[in-house]
């Protein structure tokens, strides 16, 4: 049904028929067993053009991937196309500007950023893809003092619905900007884009890992030390349950802690200080904390991130409450399906800085997100479970909704985005995409 696309690409289109299909079909998530039409791994620019103009010809969908990450049930029958080899890359230091193209990893940008004393927003590993990121709204190690990385999206190139490549601005088209700003891969299929940099003079960060017998006291202080913590001070803190797996480090190997990380792109006294709070909660195993560059951010956990069955659910909370803590430990302190329950303090200002639809600061204080990676496929439904119990145990401390980055892949960006801002991005679709080819990882419906 599509050969005849692959008479117009530089690139290369995968169907069935290729030996390679089961691997190349799949993304990073290997829990979704993801059944497209076909992929195109597009060369450049001119590929994605080529592929969304024949799916509009053709009646069918087509959906972006750069790197693999993010891949949901809703690309089931569409042409993915695969952006990884769009690897441009240039840093403008006196603008505070990275243009780069939509296959660029967070770890690439903040690599191209060491001695410069700025950074870019990575999250928690460096090979997620910047633009990818910044569409799904995205929360970094920065997202404290510099906010979402929807809210540093400056401009885009892109494919439109019709096959159209335009650029992209809020000068052009501040609606579609808005929407491009948290709501995905509905709109268009990015090509390259600018992202904002930040000031980073003295980054500092590191780990504290401490015995999983500590956990409570260390949770407690953890609440303490993040409501004293200034807003460019970042922590976060685990329940982690390392697999016995020869991929990690020997000592890791089948070990359980309680982790707090910590990191701040300039003063880090303040880091000390509230430090010091957690380290005397407890007696920690490992205490490594110090000053890195940009490109050290994206590996703070240390661990290979390589293709892997994952599932996740996400919840919000503003007070780390006793109760809460006692709730957490009760399904995170043990090894089980859950692999980590991570508690992220974030930055709840509501300054949206650029306008977008996942731009604003999230209403709540915190975020809650528990993991399970499933070693077997007959675990699955049994990990899930687990996480669906967990979700229901944490509705009493529940505030506010999360960014489309905190979807699960089962999610619905009903789950994370207002009825009105729905109606608002619907009406910027039909606009931009009249006859429905672009699909996101999380469609509008």
């Amino acid at each position: 049904m599509v050969d005849e696309l692959r008479q117009v690409l530089t690139g290369r289109l995968v169907t069935p028929d290729d030996p390679d299909w089961d691997e190349v079909r799949r993304g990073w998530n290997r829990s979704v067993d993801s059944h497209p039409l076909a992929v195109v791994e597009a060369a450049d620019a001119t590929d994605v053009e080529q592929t969304v103009a024949y799916a509009a010809a053709h009646g069918l969908k087509v959906a972006a991937q750069a790197v693999g990450h993010g891949t949901t049930p809703a690309l089931d029958g569409t042409i993915v196309v695969r952006t990884g080899a769009l690897d441009e890359l240039t840093v403008d230091v006196p603008e505070r500007v990275v243009r780069l193209g939509a296959g660029v990893t967070w770890g690439a940008v903040q690599t191209a950023l060491d001695g410069t004393g700025l950074t870019g927003l990575p999250g928690s590993t460096g090979n997620i893809s910047a633009v990818g990121f910044c569409t799904s709204g995205g929360f970094s190690w920065f997202a404290r003092p510099f906010g979402s990385g929807a809210a540093s999206l400056r401009a885009v190139e892109l494919v439109d619905g019709t096959g159209v490549r335009r650029w992209v601005d809020d000068t052009l088209d501040a609606d579609l900007m808005w929407a491009l700003r948290g709501g995905g891969g509905n709109f268009g299929v990015v090509t390259s884009a600018e992202v904002e940099l930040h000031p980073a003079p003295a980054i500092t960060g590191g780990r504290l890992m401490f015995p999983i017998g500590q956990s409570e006291a260390v949770l407690t202080a953890y609440g303490r030390a993040t409501r004293d913590a200034a807003e460019h001070v970042t922590l976060w803190a685990y329940l982690m349950h390392y697999p016995d797996s020869p991929a990690l480090p020997e000592d890791m190997r089948g070990q359980s802690y309680c982790m707090v990380d910590a990191m701040t792109p300039y003063q880090p006294e303040a880091l000390e200080g509230v430090l010091a709070t957690i380290r005397v909660a407890g007696t920690p195993v490992s205490d490594v904390v110090g000053p890195l560059q940009p490109s050290g951010v994206g590996e703070m956990n240390s661990v290979p991130a390589p293709p892997q069955a994952l599932s996740l659910i996400t919840s919000t909370f503003d007070e780390l409450t006793p109760e809460l803590i006692g709730t957490l430990l009760e399904y995170g302190r043990e090894p089980s399906l859950l692999f980590q329950v991570q508690l992220r303090h974030l930055r709840a200002s509501r300054d949206a800085g650029r306008p977008g639809v996942a731009s604003a600061d999230p209403s709540a204080q915190y975020m809650v997100l528990a993991v399970s990676i499933v070693p077997r496929p007959e675990l699955q439904e049994s990990a899930e479970t687990a996480l669906r119990s967990l979700k229901e145990a944490l509705v009493p401390w529940s505030v506010g909704d999360m960014p489309p980055t905190g979807l699960s892949a089962w999610g619905s960006l009903r789950d994370c985005v207002s009825e009105p801002d729905l109606a608002r991005l619907r009406e910027i679709k039909r606009r931009v995409d009249p006859l429905g080819t672009l699909t996101g990882n999380f469609p509008l419906l």
